[in-house]
């Protein structure tokens, strides 16, 4: 076994036409594009930015260390490949209406882009007053219905809205239509892939997927969009758990150990404040917005927050 250090990695930072402009004073990033609308944090293909593994991506580092980076119930399951991908969004405008699919369809039509299917969740860092996403359909409906309902331009009315509001969670299963709309910035953690099938885009030039969104959605009427937390401690609280991962948030204003098990790694991302990350291969500060990999092998590390924060921790179970 290899006791590998957390890993830190370059992070990709994508401008899209609904970005927007907090993400890049936030993070204090003097040079970003603009709008800023995604921060790659922890994917597959991001370079590792220091220590013994610097230069490698994520996926080669997997590969090469395979258990003793993403743990032994990830490899037995999934392989060499490390299964999450974590970010952060800002929407200044309405992102498409969309759906994923899930992995069985992912894993058979969609096998040559070699992604998973893609279930996710979101934090809601922040959110402007009467800011909403959509999440589901209104009512249970038919592909027939939605079908007409994107070619009339209707489809919109057939969507249930919820209110953003910061500080909660919202889950989002494989075959969820769904979009984040103006005014809300995010975390998001999700399955590895980058399949999405846009059902409806406000008239913007852009593609639209109908006949593979039409194969995956789900029409039936969605379980609840916001997620009820359960506080583990007087510090940790869960906010999401199913099959591909667990999200826990730790508020912070005095030290805390943990320790990695051999099964799985952990992403701790700072949401709020600042923290330091001490563990056998020394100390690393940790700002607003920074994320941490941190492997199944390392073992017993400790949190000390500057002088309060909160951290994301999530888990792929």
């Amino acid at each position: 076994m290899v006791l590998l250090p957390p890993l830190q990695l370059e992070p990709r930072l994508d401008s899209r036409v609904w970005g927007g402009t907090h993400l890049a004073p936030w993070l204090g990033l003097a040079a970003a594009p603009a709008p800023l609308a995604e921060v790659w944090l922890v994917y597959a293909e991001n370079r590792i930015a220091g220590g013994p593994l610097a230069g490698l991506t994520l996926a080669e580092a997997t590969v090469r260390h395979g258990a003793d980076l993403v743990g032994t119930v990830n490899l037995a399951r999934t392989g060499a490949q490390f299964p999450l991908l974590a970010k952060f969004l800002d929407a200044a405008e309405h992102l498409s209406v969309q759906v994923h699919p899930d992995d069985a369809y992912a894993h058979t039509v969609e096998v040559a882009s070699g992604f998973n299917g893609k279930t996710e969740a979101w934090y809601i860092l922040r959110a402007e007053p009467q800011a909403e996403v959509i999440h589901g359909f209104a009512a249970p409906t038919d592909r027939a219905t939605c079908a007409a309902g994107v070619s009339d331009g209707s489809v919109i009315d057939l969507l249930r809205r919820v209110p953003a509001q910061a500080g909660e969670t919202i889950f989002v299963p494989a075959g969820t239509i769904h979009a984040i709309n103006a005014g809300v910035m995010l975390f998001e953690i999700q399955q590895t892939s980058d399949l999405t099938y846009r059902v409806y885009d406000y008239g913007r030039p852009r593609e639209l997927h109908l006949d593979r969104a039409l194969a995956v959605l789900n029409y039936d009427l969605s379980p609840a969009a916001v997620v009820a937390s359960q506080p583990l401690d007087a510090t940790r609280t869960r906010l999401v758990a199913c099959e591909y991962f667990t999200m826990e948030r730790w508020s912070l204003s005095a030290p805390v150990s943990a320790s990695t098990d051999r099964a799985t790694f952990e992403i701790l991302t700072v949401v709020e404040g600042a923290a330091t990350l001490q563990t056998a291969h020394g100390r690393l500060d940790l700002g607003c917005g920074a994320a941490v990999v941190l492997p199944a092998s390392l073992g017993s590390y400790t949190i000390e927050p500057q002088p309060a924060s909160t951290i994301l921790r999530c888990t792929a179970p």
